[in-house]
């Protein structure tokens, strides 16, 4: 055994170790063990969490921006999805169209005429009516 080695700690299930090689020395370990995680509880937990979400009114609308911003995991995307699907429940196809007219794609605000362009339409249309004898007195 080389020195390097002799100086870790081993890991056995106990939580102290006599190395008979090195004279008998007792070396303090912690006893590695894995706790046995049951699938189940997660499940009932992250539950239990967006069912209190949802209680409590703590989290954004179904298909918001803030919504879909959310982590898949995270409990408050369940409670915002269970408050959508009970308005479903409870108001049809109602609800589908309010639901398409969120998802729907907008163009962003800065893809659109900016006020220099919008004002230099309205003065051609207005130079266009004058023309035209529908601007009135001139």
């Amino acid at each position: 055994m080389t020195t390097e080695n002799a100086e870790m700690p081993r890991l056995l299930s106990g939580a102290f170790h006599e190395d008979s090689a090195e004279g008998g020395t007792s070396v303090a370990t912690v006893p590695q063990e894995t706790p046995d995680i049951d699938p189940g509880d997660i499940l009932r937990d992250y539950w239990a969490t967006a069912k209190q979400h949802y209680l409590d009114g703590d989290y954004p609308d179904y298909a918001s921006l803030a919504w879909r911003a959310l982590e898949p995991d995270d409990p408050r995307k369940l409670a915002g999805a269970l408050l959508f699907a009970e308005m479903w429940r409870k108001f049809g196809d109602e609800i589908a169209q309010d639901l398409d007219n969120a998802l729907a794609y907008r163009v962003p605000s800065w893809h659109g005429p900016t006020l220099d362009e919008l004002n230099q339409r309205h003065a051609d249309m207005l130079a266009r009516n004058r023309s035209s004898g529908l601007g009135g007195a001139a």
